[in-house]
């Protein structure tokens, strides 16, 4: 039992370690946990960078609404939890603010709901599949780990995105 514990003790400390810093998917978007977002956004350097934070939690407030331009999605996570909904949503509003300032995605972990709106946004934006989008955001937030409810979304819309790929595709090639 002895070595399970370090084991369990040491992966709890690397992932606290991770939860306490933003991590930086694409130039213009960071995932991050709550704590950092809201204890030390407002002091540090992101205050230049970050002009958008995508709240994706139904239990925090956006505590800074008058220095930034706020979007909350107001989701548990729940494996019942609808995200794939949002997903639209979410996507117009990173694309929005990656022309101008940064946005930083956060929940309450950073490991669950902003992650998979994050792959989600990922897989449309860079017309990646579901497995590309995860092991790309994983290898910058190896904490990542969507609940089994938003990984049967993730996979519905990596079919739904596909679909329309493949309408485009079929379209086009009916004209020419």
């Amino acid at each position: 039992m002895r070595p399970y514990k370090e084991y369990i003790d040491n992966e709890i400390l690397v992932t606290m370690a991770q939860m306490d810093k933003p991590s930086k998917i694409f130039d213009y978007l960071y995932l991050v946990s709550d704590c950092w977002a809201s204890e030390t956004l407002n002091k540090l350097h992101y205050r230049t960078i970050v002009g958008y934070i995508l709240n994706v939690t139904r239990e925090i407030d956006n505590f800074f609404p008058e220095s930034f331009t706020y979007m909350n999605i107001r989701v548990y996570d729940v494996e019942a939890t609808d995200l794939l909904s949002h997903w639209p949503d979410t996507f117009n509003f990173i694309n929005t603010a990656r022309y101008g300032q940064a946005v930083l995605v956060h929940c309450k972990m950073g490991v669950s709901r902003s992650a998979s709106t994050v792959i989600a946004y990922a897989m449309k934006q860079q017309h990646w599949s579901l497995d590309v989008a995860l092991t790309y955001v994983r290898e910058r937030r190896p904490i990542v780990k969507p609940n089994e409810g938003f990984m049967k979304q993730l996979q519905t819309y990596s079919g739904i995105l596909s679909a329309r790929s493949g309408c485009k595709i079929s379209v086009f090639h009916m004209i020419w």
